[in-house]
């Protein structure tokens, strides 16, 4: 009796021990060779439109690059719900952390910073080139404007500038995630401007968080002032024109740098990393880059002190026009 009870034992462990090879066998079919081919195909993945598969894979990597200090889960949930939850905000937080303090000079590093980086651009809509060429636009729009008073106002070309810049901001962590990936893919291929428009665009894209997030979480929401002249609360949608009360509304919006020495400050250093990465990786005779100049320019008459004296848009617009 114990010969078959030790028998039937021995059959039961070489049965496990066949198994857990077997498994493994299989997993090793669907798993990449290294973490390079993982990046790699994280960034076949996104360009594929697979965000999610994408995200998931770059998430892998990372983790590995970094000795496990990043979580290799959970990266495509915490952009999706990065505007609306605050542990999405400190997941992608600590990739931030991480690749802008790395000198890691991994291939895997650079084709995951791509895959995301595409990734997030798609789920949100936030192509640095996308916003740039529709910054332009409106720029050129405003060339044949007059702003001096409010009867010679275009509210459809205001609307649109603000509904672009407001909507395309979402929550500052998700931002200075998209900078310091840029920042990342410039550090491993520095011949390609597009990155360094990328980190431009996305250090813009800060400012009016600073700016106009007036009850503090980080982000841009129908909670804020400046929805009250945007956003159609029945509807729950941006409005779909604005009206003479609105503008009115929009240039009396209280500035959250307004006696705030520290987000003023906040302000000119996202403020100059832009204007440095734009004028640094757009093309001469770029119609942006001629407006960037003269942005330039006006950074050596302002200060956090100056920003934080001026109260509200309408302040801004007198300031300039002065």
């Amino acid at each position: 009796m114990k010969r078959y009870i030790f028998l039937l034992g021995a059959i039961v462990l070489v049965s496990l021990i066949l198994s857990s090879c077997a498994m493994n066998v299989f997993k090793g079919l669907n798993t990449p060779a290294n973490i390079e081919t993982l990046s790699q195909l994280a960034v076949d993945e996104s360009n594929n439109g697979n965000f999610k598969d994408a995200l998931s894979s770059s998430a892998q990597v990372l983790s590995t690059v970094s000795n496990s200090t990043i979580p290799s889960t959970n990266l495509y949930n915490a952009v999706a719900l990065s505007d609306a939850s605050t542990s999405a905000r400190t997941t992608l937080a600590s990739v931030t952390y991480f690749l802008n303090t790395t000198k890691s000079t991994s291939v895997a590093l650079k084709n995951a910073a791509e895959a995301m980086l595409n990734s997030i651009n798609g789920m949100m809509g936030l192509n640095a080139m996308t916003l740039a060429n529709n910054f332009i636009s409106l720029y050129r729009q405003s060339q044949n404007v007059s702003v001096s008073s409010v009867s010679t106002v275009d509210y459809a070309l205001v609307f649109s500038a603000i509904k672009l810049i407001v909507s395309s901001s979402h929550n500052l962590q998700l931002i200075q995630l998209l900078e310091a990936l840029s920042s990342t893919l410039n550090r491993f291929d520095s011949s390609n401007s597009a990155w360094l428009v990328s980190k431009g665009i996305y250090a813009a894209l800060q400012i009016p968080i600073i700016l106009f997030d007036s009850n503090g979480n980080g982000m841009l929401d129908p909670q804020d002032q400046i929805f009250t002249y945007l956003w159609n609360r029945q509807t729950n949608t941006f409005k779909s024109q604005l009206t003479s009360a609105d503008y009115n509304g929009i240039m009396n919006v209280q500035l959250q740098t307004y006696n705030n020495i520290q987000k003023s400050n906040e302000v000119i250093a996202d403020l100059s990393t832009a204007l440095t990465n734009l004028d640094s990786g757009l093309p001469s005779g770029n119609t942006l880059k001629n407006y960037i100049t003269e942005l330039e320019m006006a950074m050596y008459l302002v200060n956090a002190q100056t920003i934080s004296q001026i109260r509200c848009l309408g302040d801004i617009q007198n300031y300039i026009s002065l």
